[in-house]
């Protein structure tokens, strides 16, 4: 699979042949694809919107992609850390799949 290319603005481009497939990811299931460190602001506005958002998902959703069992978040991680520390048990997350429609 090619990956998911990651542009200077952030923003995601999805390989030709490969649809965006949204659903729910258990959090045990969920690694970070960057470790680096995160800004407390960062975390704490993500949390703030979480927390504001009550039971329901932010759109748009971290992104990533399956790798075994793990989901991998590419972008998105101060989202999924705030999740973490909410206790949400699921994320609505982002990721690409073979488009079966095309050749």
């Amino acid at each position: 699979m090619r990956p998911i290319l990651q542009a200077e603005d952030r923003s995601l481009a999805v390989p030709p042949g490969q649809r965006v497939v949204t659903g729910y990811v258990h959090i045990d299931k969920i690694i970070l694809g960057c470790r680096a460190r995160m800004a407390v602001g960062d975390v704490d506005r993500a949390y703030q919107r979480r927390l504001q958002l009550g039971d329901h998902q932010p759109w748009p959703c971290p992104r990533g992609e399956w790798q075994g069992d793990r989901f991998v978040i590419i972008d998105g991680r101060h989202d999924t850390v705030a999740a973490m520390m909410l206790g949400q048990e699921y994320i609505l997350a982002a990721w690409p799949e073979p488009d079966a429609g095309t050749k």
